[in-house]
């Protein structure tokens, strides 16, 4: 069997994933060429907001002002098993049949919900294949602070409870499983499910009292600690805590059936 070549590989695996929610409840053949796509990637723009939340719980604060010195291109929907499949799978061996997920590590199957139970660890790996195949664009998990600042897109830390019915699902309306990327609302940067489905790994290491001295200018958590950052609601999330200002954590090589994760992408 021959080996494809870097980019031909990754833009042949599936068919094209379209954004429109739509498209994306019935499909069973998201890939990789969402990845490249720029409609599937959304520009957040350079600007300030009050990262945290002085009435959340007492590592949502305190409320200071952070700065995203530049824009950044987020994925409008969370990382699929299909495309998790397709990035991690051994690239000598025969793909699986068309539609199947193969070795997904997932705890709910299904090429076009997002991938979960996956650890922090096993993410950075996910990116080290997909870079080392990918000459045009390099992916990384966003920040803490640009995670929040994208999932507030402008608006406060408080969803109402109407809010998380339109867009998230979440402990009242999921039936105990994730869903298809994409079928819920978008917020009013154009991303879907930031704060339900699966909650996100982002890059931080964790500190309860890091808000306290962090830099005012792109804040990247402290330098070191036991614990990664993981953000937002999810499937078993009750409304009240479907919130951008909620902050999860765990050990780097811990595995969740409700946590998953969405790129950022970047010109090389």
């Amino acid at each position: 069997m021959s080996y494809m070549p870097k980019r031909a590989f990754l833009l042949g695996v599936f068919t094209m994933l379209s954004v429109q929610p739509q498209a994306l409840h019935g499909s069973e053949k998201a890939g990789l060429d969402a990845l490249y796509h720029a409609d599937t990637f959304a520009r957040i723009p350079a600007g300030s907001f009050r990262m945290g939340y002085a009435k959340g719980l007492d590592d949502e604060g305190p409320e200071h002002e952070v700065r995203i010195g530049a824009a950044f291109e987020l994925g409008k929907v969370e990382v699929t098993q299909a495309q998790w499949e397709a990035v991690m799978r051994d690239p000598h061996k025969p793909m699986p049949a068309d539609g199947a997920v193969g070795a997904t590590p997932s705890h709910f199957k299904g090429a076009n919900l997002p991938v979960e139970s996956v650890s922090w660890d096993d993410v950075q790996l996910f990116l080290q294949r997909l870079n080392e195949r990918e000459s045009t664009y390099k992916f990384r998990l966003p920040t803490e602070a640009e995670w929040e600042y994208a999932s507030r897109a402008g608006a406060k830390p408080q969803a109402s409870l109407k809010d998380a019915e339109e867009e998230a699902w979440f402990k009242g309306n999921a039936g105990d499983t994730t869903h298809a990327i994409g079928g819920k609302k978008p917020n009013h940067w154009g991303l879907y499910d930031m704060d339900g489905n699966v909650a996100e790994w982002v890059s931080d290491w964790y500190g309860a009292d890091y808000y306290a001295g962090s830099p005012h200018t792109d804040p990247k958590g402290p330098s070191t600690g036991s614990y990664r950052v993981f953000k937002g609601g999810a499937w078993l999330t009750d409304a009240a805590l479907c919130r951008p200002t909620i902050r999860n954590f765990d050990f780097p090589n811990s595995r969740f059936y409700h946590v998953g994760f969405r790129l950022v992408r970047a010109a090389k």
